[in-house]
């Protein structure tokens, strides 16, 4: 099973001693003792295995193509199976990394988690990851700010675009960030960009370049480069879980990254099949331009025919391997793709823009719910009505921004620099007409509501909640 795959840019520094040199020391410097390959002494051979049948290390060199690949193997007690590949092509200067899961027929109680690999850290701390075009490939989150937003709304807007995913994670209106950036940075090392929000004063210009579809309010977004999968979001809503969440994003770019196409030259089999396939070809050519006796020639038949049996053995099994990896690719890739598929609605959302996102379902989903009550009980209609409102989870931020009004003028006496700030970050544009204040939603004259700069009654602030939530909320 795949658990883990990406191809690197690599610097044109890096050797191939370089790169065996910090295979080795990553072996070597484990912080798990059971994983490190004892009396390792490499003798500077491309081509060379050591350990034994539980745990090993081997270097394969592919001199036609200019590839060395390494492969990793360790097998537990418990049946399960380990296999870490790293394929450096040498042409292109990329390098694919792949962890792969696999277990014998006595294997039970298999653990699913997996840690990125800790190479990934030893290649960027060396600098020979390659910037992903203008961007640093880091292991900690890039700070968003005054002086780099556009870089942000480039990427929400779709003009700018990277190899690897980008997640964004906005602030929320306490000027609070929703989950720990540093774990997730370190955990998508080499995989995804991470973006974090780091001046609270910037929505409004990030709203204004992104005709407001960008994350705010703690939401976080991710955006692939690509035209397949979609823009997903997830929202800072009352119950969140941050550590949740954190793992959640962390299984959405794995699952993106493990369903992409590779090339068989950066598998440790392609390179195996590749190898085998050329020894064949030279065999064969030896065999048509031999011109020797016929003593030479039944001793070449004879060597050619057993080279021959053994690597068609070989090449069946590498063949079948590679068969099924491809058909588990292929299975992630629907299940993916079809879980893509299942969030997209069922109903045009109609031509009215939505001034935050999520706004509309929002509305959708509390009408529902407050018709249920007046719907006849066992009937088709109330049983669609409830299982759409039971599969769309709310964001709760028409629940937040009413209970917030609530709050804010249930005891209203006039407005002050705070209130007026509090409205403006929960979308409102206050201006002053006379004797009385307009508050206007998102700019739009529609949503207008007037408010007398001097109550007259100890009602006026309750009144005010019930105009504001009728109107807008």
């Amino acid at each position: 099973m795949l658990l883990f795959s990406t191809i690197l840019k690599i610097d044109k520094s890096l050797t191939k001693d370089d790169f065996l040199n910090l295979v080795i020391e990553w072996n070597q410097g484990s912080p798990h003792e059971n994983n490190v390959i004892p009396n390792l002494n490499w003798d500077g051979s491309y081509n060379q295995k050591f350990g034994d049948e539980t745990i090993s290390l081997e270097f394969k060199e592919y001199r036609n193509e200019e590839i060395v690949a390494v492969r990793y193997v360790k097998k537990l007690d418990d049946g399960i199976i380990w296999k870490t590949d790293y394929i450096m092509n040498f042409k292109d200067y990329k390098m694919s990394i792949m962890l792969d899961r696999s277990f014998t027929e006595d294997a039970i109680g298999v653990d699913p988690s997996f840690t990125t690999p800790l190479f990934i850290k030893l290649l960027i701390e060396k600098g020979y990851v390659v910037n992903d075009n203008d961007l640093p490939v880091l292991m900690t989150p890039h700070l968003i700010d005054r002086e780099n937003v556009s870089i942000l709304t480039a990427v929400i807007n779709g003009t700018k675009f990277y190899d690897l995913p980008v997640v964004y994670v906005s602030k929320s209106f306490s000027n609070n960030i929703p989950i720990d950036v540093d774990k997730l940075a370190y955990a998508l090392k080499g995989v995804a960009h991470i973006f974090v929000q780091g001046d609270l004063g910037i929505n409004t210009f990030i709203r204004e370049q992104c005709n407001s579809t960008n994350e705010y309010n703690g939401a976080i977004g991710i955006y692939y480069q690509s035209d397949v999968v979609k823009h997903k979001r997830f929202l800072n809503y009352e119950y969140f879980d941050s550590t949740i969440a954190r793992q959640n994003i962390v299984k959405e770019i794995i699952n993106f990254t493990n369903q992409q196409s590779i090339d068989p030259l950066y598998t440790w089999d392609g390179v195996l099949t590749s190898l085998l396939r050329d020894r064949f070809e030279s065999q064969k050519a030896k065999r048509t331009k031999a011109e020797r006796t016929k003593e030479e020639t039944e001793e070449l038949l004879d060597s050619f025919s057993n080279d021959f049996d053994e690597l068609t053995e070989e090449n069946g099994r590498l063949r079948s391997s590679i068969s099924d990896l491809e058909q588990e690719l292929a299975y992630y890739r629907d299940i993916f793709n079809n879980k893509q598929a299942s969030d997209s609605s069922f109903i045009s959302s109609g031509s009215e823009k939505e001034l935050f996102q999520g706004e509309k379902k929002e509305f959708v989903l509390s009408v529902l719910s407050d018709s249920l009550q007046n719907i006849q009980d066992e009937t088709r209609k109330k049983h669609i009505i409830q299982d759409i409102i039971q599969q769309n989870d709310s964001g709760n931020i028409l629940n937040y921004k009413r209970d917030k009004i609530k709050r804010l003028l249930t005891n209203y006496s006039g407005l002050n620099g705070k209130l007026k700030q509090e409205l403006k970050q929960l979308g409102f544009t206050v201006t002053e007409d006379g004797k009385h204040y307009k508050l206007t939603y998102f700019d739009d004259n529609r949503y207008t509501i007037t408010m007398a700069k001097t109550p007259s009654d100890g009602r006026a602030g309750k009144n005010n909640v019930s105009n504001i939530n009728n109107k807008v909320f």
